[in-house]
């Protein structure tokens, strides 16, 4: 369910409650308010609200960013999410939880994408526990080390930027998931010098096995995301355990050397990582494909920023 709450000029709500018709919504609310600015300007705004299914939401949203009349210089869109709402919509339309609104899954993934302090950290210390629990073959080390490392939103974002065609956002992923691996591989190098050899865990999948668990990754991710009712905690565990394994098993061996007897020789590890990321991007891609994520609702984001340049 959401809650769409437009901002547009004086008198032209009527304008984007006609929109909301025309995809099905059944009622709207339309208020004036006086909008104030930081420079002492003042004006009145019309604002529109509609309480409906996702949906439907994502219907309107896809449809008014693209009409002729719409600005962002003008227009401003919030969306929330309420636990709860009453109202004369029918049950089977308001609750129904896909397709999210692709401006939520772009903001969504921009935050995950985003380099901070808590995003260095968060990877960091999930390294350091799963380098302990490769050094050591400890399993619920190694779980615990890989919930903390949030990759998945990462590929997720490559996939669906290069699918909407919003070129920064797959920039700004690959650019963190470079900085995770790095900080993966640093990981696992911090445990190594503080451990003793030899490196108890030597598993690995196959090249075939590998890609094909990344491909129903991805398609079971790209799935979750773009749903309300969605469970992604355990899909992330599987996509992170595919690809943070492998920089920090490469940190541990530069420290303790790479084992003589292992079934995968350090390129094959290397092509395998290589191949479960972009195998898991693809999928994503197309799951975004075959849900029909449209990326034209996302081009008023590129519209506010040249605006804001120019201004």
């Amino acid at each position: 369910m959401r809650q769409v709450t437009v901002s547009s000029p004086s008198g032209k709500g009527v304008q984007v409650a006609r929109v909301a018709f025309d995809v099905g919504i059944s009622e709207v609310s339309i208020n004036e308010v006086r909008r104030l600015s930081a420079d002492g300007s003042e004006a009145f705004k019309d604002k529109v609200e509609i309480e409906t299914g996702t949906a439907l939401a994502k219907a309107f949203i896809d449809k008014v960013t693209a009409e002729s009349f719409f600005d962002p210089a003008d227009y401003s869109i919030a969306v929330r999410q309420p636990r709860s709402i009453i109202s004369s919509e029918r049950l089977r339309i308001l609750t129904r939880p896909l397709v999210e609104p692709g401006t939520d899954l772009f903001q969504e993934l921009w935050q995950f994408c985003q380099v901070t302090y808590g995003f260095i950290g968060r990877i960091y210390l999930g390294a350091l526990l799963l380098a302990f629990g490769l050094a050591n073959d400890r399993l619920l080390f190694m779980i615990a080390g890989l919930l903390f490392i949030p990759l998945l939103p990462l590929m997720l974002g490559v996939g669906f930027g290069i699918w909407t065609r919003q070129w920064r956002l797959v920039r700004q992923a690959l650019f963190a998931l470079a900085v995770a691996m790095v900080l993966l591989l640093a990981g696992g190098v911090t445990v190594a010098l503080m451990s003793n050899p030899p490196l108890r865990y030597v598993e690995s999948n196959s090249l075939l096995t590998g890609a094909l668990i990344s491909l129903v990754v991805g398609v079971a991710a790209g799935l979750a995301t773009a749903d309300d009712v969605g469970r992604r905690e355990m899909i992330g565990l599987a996509a992170t355990a595919q690809v943070a394994i492998i920089p920090v098993w490469f940190g541990i061996c530069f420290v303790f050397g790479f084992p003589a007897f292992d079934s995968s020789s350090p390129r094959q590890r290397l092509i395998s990582l290589a191949l479960n990321i972009g195998t898991l991007i693809a999928a994503s891609a197309a799951t975004y494909a075959a849900l029909r994520v449209k990326g034209e609702s996302l081009r008023v984001f590129d519209k506010a920023r040249m605006a804001g340049n120019e201004s």
